[in-house]
């Protein structure tokens, strides 16, 4: 494989790390869309959307990811017995905090992408990007239970999917639906005290008319600490769930906000991970370099974009991935 960069913009980098963190959006959501008129509006387009194929092939099929549900653009050591599927992802309105246009669909194909790798890849965790229980400690499920099998008796037709994201009354997401259909496990990645300080970062710069350089700076570095010390975490969260018995497996499927994907491709490029303090003073701030763990411990990584995020242009410009291209697999600089 081989992934090509556009030379990147210190702007854009700051102007799509402004995309808030999502646990900063669990309280209520005002309704300012009725879920109604998404819903008609997102069922017109979506009639050649299709769901998941039931049944779970044999090993020897090897069946690719549907082009429907999204797009791979970053693969490595695809043989490998533990796998890591990276899904960029976005969030509701920040300003809202309601559905934007793209927010269902692309959830839904989020949800299609994870059905599709229950079935085709037996994936039983999830790491949710900003997942914490309200008491802080590692989340999960109340009552853990193993991967694999439908919790509900029934496969989530287009119909009701698009009707259960589209409601604004609650807050409901993919990885949510997901864990409710296929009895999928959630855990931990995120170290709260870069979270914390990142969502303070941005709640500061959100405030402010004209943000300084040295603020975007900030931000820009916390984010990649944040999105270092995250991905860092996942080989030690997927084996804590395998000792407890609530997957059997070396995989998971982690989300997370699609202005983090360039930093993750970089990351396992360079076979490094470094993050430098943005100015001399630093403010407690330290220069961070280590081995990624993922590629230490032999893991398989695919990164995928949702169909819908895929297709947006502007947006993968925004975020640097307009230019990625995937080709033959290169292996990672020592």
């Amino acid at each position: 494989m081989r992934v090509i960069f556009l030379s990147r913009t210190f702007f854009a980098r700051a102007a799509a790390a402004l995309r808030p963190c999502p646990a900063c959006l669990l309280p209520a959501i005002p309704p300012l869309l009725t879920a109604a008129a998404l819903f008609t509006c997102l069922l017109g387009a979506f009639t050649n959307f299709p769901a998941a194929a039931a049944g779970r092939p044999a090993a020897a099929e090897h069946p690719q990811l549907p082009s429907a549900y999204g797009e791979i653009i970053y693969r490595i050591n695809e043989e490998s017995a533990g796998q890591v599927y990276i899904i960029g992802i976005s969030h509701r309105d920040a300003a809202s905090r309601s559905n934007n246009d793209d927010t269902v669909r692309t959830q839904a194909e989020i949800f299609r992408i994870g059905e599709w790798l229950n079935s085709n890849r037996q994936l039983e965790l999830l790491l949710p990007e900003g997942y914490f229980r309200s008491d802080g400690e590692a989340a999960g499920q109340p009552h853990p239970v193993r991967g694999g099998s439908s919790l509900s008796g029934f496969r989530l037709n287009n119909e009701l999917l698009f009707a259960r994201l589209a409601d604004e009354s609650r807050f409901v997401n993919a990885e949510i639906l997901l864990m409710e259909q296929f009895g999928m496990h959630a855990s931990q990645v995120e170290d709260r005290g870069t979270y914390q300080a990142v969502c303070k970062s941005l709640n500061e710069l959100s405030c402010e008319r004209l943000p300084t350089v040295d603020k975007l700076a900030e931000l820009q570095y916390l984010q990649e600490i944040r999105t270092a010390r995250l991905l860092q975490k996942i080989p030690a969260a997927i084996a804590s769930e395998r000792a407890q018995g609530t997957i059997r497996n070396r995989s998971a499927m982690l989300t997370i906000g699609l202005n983090h994907i360039q930093d993750i491709i970089r990351y396992i490029q360079e076979n490094t991970i470094r993050v430098a303090v943005p100015r001399s003073d630093g403010n407690g701030m330290a220069n961070y370099q280590a081995k990624p763990e993922l590629l230490r411990q032999g893991y398989g990584i695919t990164i995928i974009i949702p169909r819908t995020l895929a297709d947006d242009r502007p947006l993968l410009r925004l975020t640097n991935l307009d230019r990625l291209l995937l080709a033959e697999e290169t292996p990672p600089g020592n």
